[in-house]
C-alpha cells in the first residue's frame, strides 16, 4: 500500500480527529489550543487520495522540561482499516523531519494512550513519568524523544 504524507489545513483534520479521538463528544472538542498558530504543523496520510491518518505538532513546552524548547505531537489517529500497517509510524517519521526543519526544538514529546505505547517505543520515544488520566479520554503515558542523540 502506497502512503503519501503531506501537510494539510487544520480544517481537514477535524473529521478524522472527531470520529477517531473524540467520538461521542461535541465537534468543538476537536479544536485544540494552538491549532491555528502559524508554527503548528498538521499532517495527513493519504492512500489513493483518501485521508486515512492524521497528526499535529505544536510548539509547546513539556511540563518536565520547561527550560527547553519542545514540540508536542498530538492527535495521531489512523482509520481502523489502515491501523497496524505502518501508517502511524510514517506520520511520526515525517512529523519528526518537518519538526526539525521548521521548528528546530531540542526534543519532541507526546501523551499517548496506553494501547499505543509500542508504537512510540518502536519509533525511539522514551517514557517520562508515571501514567496519568486525561479527563474523559483515558489513561495515558508521556513520552519524549531527544532530537540530537
Amino acid at each position: 500500500m502506497k502512503i503519501k504524507i503531506e501537510e494539510i489545513e487544520v480544517q481537514k483534520i477535524y473529521p478524522l480527529r472527531h470520529s477517531l479521538l473524540r467520538k461521542g463528544k461535541p465537534l468543538s472538542s476537536c479544536h485544540l489550543d494552538g491549532d491555528t498558530d502559524l508554527e503548528t504543523i498538521h499532517l495527513g496520510a493519504f492512500a489513493s487520495e483518501k485521508l486515512i491518518g492524521i497528526a499535529s505538532a505544536f510548539l509547546n513546552p513539556c511540563p518536565q522540561f520547561l527550560d527547553k524548547k519542545g514540540v508536542q505531537i498530538r492527535a495521531i489517529a489512523v482509520l481502523p482499516n489502515y491501523q497496524r500497517k505502518g501508517v502511524a509510524s510514517k506520520l511520526i517519521v515525517y512529523a519528526l523531519d518537518q519538526i526539525k526543519k521548521q521548528l528546530n526544538p531540542e526534543f519532541v514529546w507526546l501523551n499517548g494512550r496506553l494501547d499505543a505505547n509500542p508504537l512510540y517505543i518502536s519509533n525511539g520515544f522514551q517514557t517520562l513519568g508515571d501514567t496519568f488520566e486525561i479527563n474523559t479520554i483515558g489513561l495515558h503515558q508521556r513520552f519524549y524523544k531527544n532530537l540530537f542523540l
